[in-house]
């Protein structure tokens, strides 16, 4: 697991009530380049479409939350891969116009990400993932299997548990190793860790792992006779 970010330069972009991008630091026009060469558009603008749900999800959840927190997300932009924090931020105590901080690390290097020449999208090595406010960078070994949790997902390790701002789908498509496999529509397995496939004479199919304490998990039907002759290769 790699945790240090090292000496990394914070980008910061300034967003008007309306999320019109306003504002910006050097560092933020040095990561993002040219596509934010001009202010006034809305934030989505300088974003590609496929990343429009989760950032107006995250936009969606700061302008509705109750306190003033940030909200944290890890997204990848112009072939680089950004770790995002968005502050509200209030212009005086008696106004009523709100502000949006977007202060963002490019961590592409601690996730070893680099472009998938099949699929065209950034790959990563590392998952970056949220613990507490901060972020780890996990290394693909250490993960046992991950569960769907919506648009998002939660990595299970020997020993914790995380969230990741990345669909399974993403997750596969980004994943350029050969041992993630999905076993379920919820489910992604890391086929190094698996022991054994549980199969009682009433019920469904489990993936048992080769340490006590993982839980197992469900493997789908149609699934079966694919997983087994994955786990003959490795």
């Amino acid at each position: 697991m790699n945790t240090g970010l090292g000496c990394c330069n914070i980008g910061l972009v300034l967003l008007s009530s309306d999320l019109r991008v306003i504002g910006m630091s050097d560092s933020a026009k040095q990561v993002l380049g040219p596509a934010m060469k001009e202010f006034g558009h809305h934030v989505l603008k300088y974003h590609p479409r496929r990343s429009h749900q989760k950032i107006e999800g995250l936009l969606t959840e700061l302008c509705t939350k109750g306190d003033d927190g940030p909200i944290a997300m890890i997204i990848d932009v112009l072939n680089k891969v950004l770790m995002i924090n968005l502050y509200r931020i209030k212009t005086s105590e008696t106004s009523l116009d709100t502000l949006y901080a977007m202060a963002f690390i490019d961590v592409s290097r601690q996730t070893e990400a680099e472009i998938d020449p099949r699929s065209g999208l950034v790959g990563l090595k590392k998952f970056p993932v949220c613990d507490r406010g901060s972020f780890l960078f996990l290394d693909a070994a250490s993960i046992y299997f991950i569960k769907s949790e919506g648009n998002y997902s939660k990595i299970f390790t020997k020993d914790c548990s995380y969230f990741l701002h990345l669909s399974l789908k993403s997750i596969l498509q980004r994943y350029t190793g050969p041992n993630f496999f999905r076993v379920h529509k919820s489910y992604i397995v890391n086929l190094d860790h698996v022991r054994k496939i549980n199969k009682p004479d009433t019920g469904h199919s489990t993936i048992v792992f080769n340490r006590d304490g993982i839980s197992p998990v469900p493997l789908a039907r149609r699934r079966a006779r694919e997983l087994r002759e994955a786990l003959r290769v490795i």
